[in-house]
């Protein structure tokens, strides 16, 4: 089963050059040297809480990522992240399910949701997903990436990834009576709702 780690992060203010040139020369070629892990995503949050740096990588079990995280050569490699960054937290996610993760291809930006799912819900929340809110994010514009579980790492426990060819073409669906109506659903089988807007850094081709 693909898993997914998500890391989130502040750049320190002094750090911003140094940390550019350490991610693109050292950080993501050597994660993906390993061939347990693959960055397939830089992202920095326009909209939505921080931190507001996250990286994205996928490996093909959760197995995978302990394995990486346990490398000698990893630990020293993040030892030396963490002295660019602050407010660091991970999130090992796995799918839920209810989509088919994809990655686009090209240039895209993010629109993803996160929250807590009520257990005695899942029936209709699985239902509601299927024929409502995929359909309906879709047509505004929104192509549904992934709906994921978080395993190990902090609430809520699942996001749902959205992407789009533009952040006005996110704004836009958010704006429409649609999405709202739709998002007023969804709130009655969910808690703790919110969402991000994410842009590329352009650290990953």
């Amino acid at each position: 089963m693909a898993a997914k780690l998500i890391q989130f992060f502040d750049v320190l203010p002094d750090k911003q050059a140094e940390f550019e040139q350490f991610v693109l020369k050292n950080y993501i070629p050597e994660i993906n040297e390993t061939g347990l892990l693959k960055v397939v995503g830089s992202w920095r949050v326009v909209s939505g809480e921080g931190p507001y740096h996250i990286l994205e990588s996928m490996a093909n079990s959760l197995k995978d990522i302990h394995t990486h995280i346990q490398l000698d050569h990893i630990q020293k490699l993040n030892h030396l992240f963490h002295f660019l960054i602050t407010n660091y937290k991970t999130k090992t996610m796995v799918p839920t399910g209810h989509l088919e993760a994809a990655i686009p291809e090209g240039v895209h930006y993010r629109f993803n949701h996160h929250y807590d799912m009520d257990s005695d819900r899942f029936d209709d929340y699985s239902q509601y997903m299927q024929d409502i809110h995929i359909p309906t994010m879709e047509r505004l514009g929104i192509q549904m990436i992934g709906g994921w579980h978080v395993a190990i790492g902090p609430g809520p426990n699942i996001v749902v990834e959205g992407a789009a060819n533009s952040v006005e073409t996110i704004l836009a669906a958010v704006g429409s009576s649609e999405y709202r109506e739709l998002i007023d659903q969804l709130n009655t089988m969910v808690t703790k709702f919110g969402s991000k807007i994410l842009v590329p850094t352009g650290q990953v081709d």
